[in-house]
């Protein structure tokens, strides 16, 4: 797909993952002409399994933009630690399912950014937004270069930056990472097995480093009905040998000590994807006179679980929304209640999250607390039940008595 040198649009989105491809595809329903620069190419082949959570699952649902149905089910979730292990199952719950998928990336990716196309936003893939228009302090669009080499400007009433984790766009407007804050660090690989089909995903909560001193984070197994498994791992930055253990060799450990029993392939398929995370909306600030932050570029992920595609799809469609009534009003004011949109979803959920990352980095309550879980149901429920974000406040249990009292904790200590 290409675009006239010239190309002007309503809103210029910079970034076709899951937040920009949301975020155009609203827009462009609403009849405005939106464009989507995206630096990759669709058909992409490392087809690693992303976990979709019962909520996830219910907002796709409402945005009817994938078939989610083509992806694996799973029913239940085993947490294992030391060789010990509890399976449960997803919450019961009247907003969401009880179930949650495990879809191919970046099949999904692809999917969703085609989604934005049939609806009318212009899709130039392969192209490269190099940096921001800026004139007279506001964004009007982006200096961007095509497969080719040619260089144009694509200029835009508003600009959406989603273009991920470390956002060299959002950085070029002067967004910046409250360096205090968590992230996570991830790898993960794609391996065969003939239990690509299990009904379960596996939560390893036992990583340790060469020192045998517990990690924060957690390591997975997903299977995705292919063929094959997902095998990854997640460390926060709040574990005391962050700084000097490699989330690969916790990985060659995961699948050394679980191959077996997972009956895994001795090679992947393919090389191994992994990055940093920016979490718990770290990244600001989120909007400017002209512009908006979403997804991975606005830190959306989860901190109690270090997963972003959720965050992606919520912020996506608020910015949507945001920009929408800009563009209804023709007042750039609009854009400064996305601010306060993040925080009435995710302030409070997002400050126990930060809390809950750097009391577990703590050694001793992360050992014992993954025992816990792995040992008792209740446990393993109530984890579930604060991770996936379903709390059940008219039925009060250790979960919802667990986040009161970190809600209360944060409130003293907001920036902690």
């Amino acid at each position: 797909m290409t675009a006239h040198p010239a190309a002007t649009a309503d809103v210029l989105v910079i970034g076709g993952g899951p937040a920009g491809s949301v975020a155009a595809a609203r827009l462009a329903q609403r009849g405005y002409r939106v464009i989507v620069v995206e630096r990759q190419a669709a058909r992409r082949t490392e087809q690693l399994g992303s976990l979709l959570m019962p909520p996830t699952v219910a907002r796709l649902r409402e945005l009817d933009m994938v078939d989610i149905d083509r992806y694996h089910l799973v029913r239940q979730v085993r947490f294992t630690h030391s060789g010990r292990s509890v399976t449960t199952t997803w919450p019961s719950h009247s907003s969401f399912p009880a179930w949650a998928a495990v879809a191919r990336r970046p099949e999904f990716d692809d999917e969703l950014l085609l989604a934005a196309d049939t609806e009318g936003a212009i899709v130039l893939e392969s192209h490269d937004a190099s940096g921001p228009i800026i004139e007279r302090g506001f964004a009007r669009g982006a200096h961007v270069t095509a497969p080719d080499g040619t260089e144009f400007e694509a200029r835009a009433d508003y600009t959406i930056v989603a273009d991920g984790a470390n956002s060299p766009f959002g950085r070029a407007l002067g967004t910046s990472r409250r360096q205090s804050w968590p992230y996570a660090l991830a790898h993960q690989v794609r391996v065969r097995s003939p239990l690509h089909d299990a009904d379960a995903v596996e939560l390893l909560v036992d990583l340790r480093d060469r020192s045998d001193t517990p990690i924060t984070g957690y390591g997975w197994m997903l299977p995705t009905g292919d063929g094959s498994v997902t095998v990854g791992v997640m460390m926060m930055s709040t574990s005391p040998s962050f700084q000097v253990v490699n989330p690969v060799h916790i990985l060659d450990r995961i699948i050394a000590d679980h191959g077996e029993r997972w009956q895994l392939d001795p090679e992947p398929i393919g090389p191994g994807v992994g990055g940093r995370i920016p979490l718990g909306l770290s990244v600001g600030p989120s909007a400017g006179p002209t512009y908006l932050l979403i997804g991975d570029a606005v830190g959306a992920g989860n901190p109690m679980t270090g997963t972003g595609i959720d965050g992606a799809l919520a912020t996506g469609t608020m910015a949507a929304s945001v920009i929408d009534d800009a563009l209804q009003s023709g007042s750039s004011t609009a854009l400064q209640q996305y601010t306060n949109l993040l925080d009435e979803q995710y302030g409070s959920y997002y400050r126990v999250g930060r809390l809950g990352s750097q009391l577990f980095g703590q050694p001793s309550m992360s050992s014992r607390f993954g025992q816990l879980v792995s040992r008792r149901r209740p446990a393993a429920d109530a984890l579930i039940r604060l991770a996936a974000d379903e709390l059940r406040p008219g039925r009060p249990g250790v979960a919802e008595l667990a986040y009161r009292a970190g809600r209360a904790i944060s409130r003293v200590a907001p920036d902690s």
